[in-house]
């Protein structure tokens, strides 16, 4: 009874529902399959978010074992399909990838991440990790003129357009975080600190690289447990 309840709250509720009911399958009947598609649908979500903000690796084995868990997870699939003798191209295409795009599902997962970003912004992680790389020529290629002597104001910088960054992705989370162009905003973060306008846009090169970062990092946070849950009930131990 849990797992019917749960189903009815889904937010693809309707969708599941007639494309069961067009097959004549009851909820009992695919208890199996919805599993798997729930499953499949938030490796694609973690995926899509990843890619389309261009966001870097993180955990190079973790995105590694993430292939092997989704071939896993699409023979599963497919096994279910041929159990209940339907078209596994149709499961995906209405129900997969169908959930994968859906904002109701998509959205509170990212509305969580920024919750994570809005308290890290403010910790003292955030200030070390940005104190240790700030200065850093080796990584960025280039090296601010004026940090030595105004390491507090340098720090402070980065910090507002961090967050600036953050608000400004929230509205585009599925586009290049670079590309987000409010210059307005830009000049008063860049005035408050009294910032030369090179070693500026050198920092805020660092901010938006500081928020990739972060933001792949609380991604993989969010969605580690699905990962286990996956590795537990059944994909297994995913070696090399």
């Amino acid at each position: 009874m849990e797992f019917k309840e749960e189903i009815r709250r889904h937010p693809m509720w309707r969708e599941i529902k007639e494309f069961l009911e067009k097959r004549g399958m009851t909820i009992d009947e695919s208890r199996g399959l919805l599993y798997i598609v729930s499953m499949m649908s938030g490796f694609l979500i973690y995926r899509s978010v990843k890619e389309n903000a261009k966001l870097p690796v993180i955990s190079p084995e973790e995105e590694k074992a993430d292939e092997s868990r989704m071939e896993k997870l699409g023979r599963v699939l497919e096994y279910e399909c041929r159990q209940l003798h339907i078209e596994f191209q149709e499961v995906l295409s209405e129900l997969v990838f169908a959930m994968a795009a859906n904002k109701a599902l998509t959205e509170p997962i990212l509305q969580k991440i920024y919750g994570m970003l809005d308290s890290l912004v403010l910790s003292d992680s955030f200030r070390e990790g940005a104190e240790k790389q700030i200065e850093n020529p080796e990584f960025w290629g280039d090296s601010l003129a004026y940090y030595a002597d105004r390491k507090e104001d340098y720090f402070e910088g980065v910090k507002d357009l961090f967050a600036f960054v953050l608000a400004t992705a929230r509205p585009n989370a599925t586009k290049d975080l670079g590309k987000t162009s409010h210059e307005k905003e830009l000049e008063e973060i860049r005035k408050k600190y009294g910032i030369e306008p090179d070693d500026f846009w050198k920092l805020r090169r660092r901010a938006v690289e500081f928020f990739r970062i972060a933001f792949a990092t609380q991604l993989g946070i969010v969605f580690q447990p699905l990962r286990e849950e996956a590795d537990e009930k059944i994909c297994g131990p995913v070696s090399d």
